[in-house]
């Protein structure tokens, strides 16, 4: 019998693994999942006898020559990448190669739950009350280069690997088919980025009404989020986790907050909801670096509030867990809740933690960290009542209306008309510099020159009233348009 130990299922699957171990002594148990990878699974073998092998990293080199020679009773040793027990002591050698082959693979197989929910008589799960699980990839292809900070996903196994736009296409073609189903939740860490234009490109080509998670990168430009948007992607969490530029400099995230700005705001144009979250507490974190986003977030309010807000935590396999002392940090012990689950008589809460807690040198004024956290509070609250923020601007042939409904007042409506109009216009779908608005500007007035001075008094006016967002003396248009057509 297999245990997969994943996210919250362990201390359940240990229960059941005793359970059968008591009742059925002759019966072998295995685990394996990212709760067994590393130390983590040779500590859950040597701490509990009723496991008998445990499967460290990925299994599909492993777990069917295990399961072989289990079956047929054939000596000799077990296959790298399993752990076993012998004359008391665990015994491991590392499996080195990662799975790549996925075109070895087909589409999981999901027959046996759907029967069993039927026979169990819970009800038969049809329609939009079913959504599969789908694996396009393995790995990530920032990590690869650029390990973020705090990240512990992938474990030891950063190295991003496909299966091809074709295959990933055949398989969910398969799967819909087979479980009349048009939902699915991309497990991936982060998805190939063939994957935008080569399968949900295709999906929109196509018209299929699929209903998609993704995981993926903030720094995507409009043209990508349509394609994902046309081709069935309706929730995404593209890692947006601070619109702090040295926070986000600190966690080597490789985005700027005007790109993940640029996520959010197209996102909500195309209807894909964002799963994102502020993460605070970081080494070398300003007071400045708070107050930036508390000036941020009246401006946004418009768009999706992230899901929560407050201190990263320490994880396992991340920079910060592997060199604490490079980054200013001091691991304290396995988190809190550890030793209320496990007897830390019996296991050794260091090697099965995954998350840990810590100290660090921190200066940021308290003050700022609980305003910080109370606007996205009142944030959440706003998109959760009937008085949900906007920002909208409408196009006329010679101006633009902004429809501004982000204050706590009756909603406002402004006309703005020449340079400003023309900015509003401009700088919608992407930013642009001082340089490229003045050439713009001198365009469509045909020779009429305005000198930067009289521009910038325009952007200056623009900012003040929250309807652009500069950075790094480049301007982003914050509105939706109210075109539905772009």
């Amino acid at each position: 019998v297999g245990f997969t130990s994943t996210f919250d299922q362990n201390v359940a699957s240990l229960s059941m693994a005793k359970l059968i171990k008591d009742l059925y002594p002759h019966v072998t148990i295995v685990f394996g999942g990212a709760n067994f990878d590393g130390e983590m699974g040779l500590e859950h073998l040597r701490a509990f006898p009723w496991i008998d092998y445990v499967v460290v990293g990925e299994g599909e080199e492993v777990l069917l020559p295990l399961a072989e020679k289990i079956l047929t009773n054939q000596e000799g040793p077990i296959p790298p990448g399993a752990a076993s027990r012998q004359e008391g002591q665990v015994r491991f050698t590392p499996n080195t190669r990662l799975f790549s082959e996925f075109e070895r693979m087909g589409p999981p197989d999901y027959q046996d739950y759907f029967d069993q929910v039927e026979a169990l008589g819970a009800g038969p799960s049809r329609g939009l009350d079913r959504i599969l699980l789908y694996e396009g990839s393995r790995g990530c292809w920032w990590g690869e280069k650029h390990h973020c900070t705090f990240c512990g996903l992938n474990a030891q196994a950063m190295l991003f690997r496909a299966k091809a736009p074709d295959q990933v296409s055949r398989e969910l073609d398969s799967l819909s088919s087979q479980y009349n189903c048009q939902r699915f939740r991309f497990v991936d860490n982060i998805i190939d980025m063939k994957y935008i234009d080569q399968l949900f490109g295709r999906f929109a080509a196509e018209h299929v009404d699929f209903d998609v998670f993704i995981e993926t990168k903030s720094n995507l430009g409009k043209a990508q989020i349509q394609t994902l948007a046309h081709g069935g992607v309706k929730s995404m969490q593209p890692g947006i986790e601070s619109l702090s530029a040295v926070q986000l400099k600190e966690m080597d995230k490789g985005v700027t907050p005007i790109q993940n700005l640029q996520c959010l705001k197209w996102s909500a144009y195309y209807q894909i909801h964002v799963s994102w979250n502020i993460l605070l507490g970081f080494p070398g974190e300003t007071d400045e670096d708070y107050r930036r986003q508390i000036r941020i977030i009246p401006s946004i309010l418009h768009f999706q509030p992230p899901e929560s807000t407050g201190k990263f935590w320490l994880e396992r396999f991340s920079p910060y867990f592997k060199w604490p002392e490079k980054y200013g940090l001091r691991i304290t012990g396995p988190g809190l809740a550890y030793e209320y689950v496990y007897n830390p008589d019996v296991v050794d809460l260091t090697k099965i933690a995954y998350d840990f807690e810590y100290e660090l040198d921190w200066r940021v004024e308290p003050g700022l960290y609980d305003e910080l956290q109370q606007l996205v509070r009142d944030w959440q609250r706003r998109h959760a009542s009937g008085d949900k923020p906007f920002l909208f601007y409408s196009k006329a042939m010679s101006y633009v209306t902004v429809y501004d409904g982000r204050g706590r007042g009756a909603p406002t409506h402004e006309r703005f008309d020449g340079a400003a109009a023309f900015i509003i216009e401009f700088c919608n779908e992407s930013p642009k510099s001082l340089e490229q608005i003045s050439a713009g500007v001198r365009n469509v007035e045909r020779g009429h020159t305005q000198d930067d001075a009289a521009l910038e008094r325009v952007l200056g006016g623009l900012l003040d009233k929250r309807l652009l967002y500069e950075e790094r003396g480049r301007y982003f248009t914050l509105a939706l348009p109210m075109n539905p057509n772009l």
